[in-house]
């Protein structure tokens, strides 16, 4: 395996060997070298780590959820009724007295068809089963 270096400048170069260069302890002139000088293994020099700009993600929008279809719930006068006398019979008389005056009316067949709804869940709220 072989590996090429290339240096841009001779400082490059410098450094590099200043990095990379393992000396090796010098025998004296004349001496008779007891062992063969072992050099480690030059390591290919590694690249610089080159930051990298990223651009946040722009902000994930979520689709409005689907109207789920429903059917309304229409109620008569006698399901109102029905719920009123229960109340009426569980000691809520006086509430459901309130509840009339709320909507503008003195009983309950002067309730107008349109509010049937609305007094409906009214009267959920009082505790009526509707």
């Amino acid at each position: 395996m072989q590996i090429h270096v290339t240096f841009d400048s001779l400082e490059e170069m410098k450094e590099f060997i200043d990095k990379t260069y393992v000396a090796t302890p010098e025998v004296p002139s004349g001496s008779p070298a007891t062992e063969p000088s072992v050099q480690a293994p030059q390591q290919a020099p590694v690249p610089p780590v080159v930051p990298v700009q990223t651009q946040a993600a722009p902000p994930v929008q979520q689709a409005p959820a689907a109207a789920v279809p429903t059917s309304a719930t229409t109620y008569s006068m006698d399901d109102l009724a029905r719920a009123g006398m229960a109340l009426m019979n569980s000691g809520h008389q006086a509430e459901l007295q309130q509840l009339l005056v709320q909507f503008g009316v003195n009983s309950l067949p002067e309730l107008p068809v349109e509010q049937y709804g609305a007094f409906a869940t009214a009267l959920r709220g009082l505790g009526a089963q509707i």
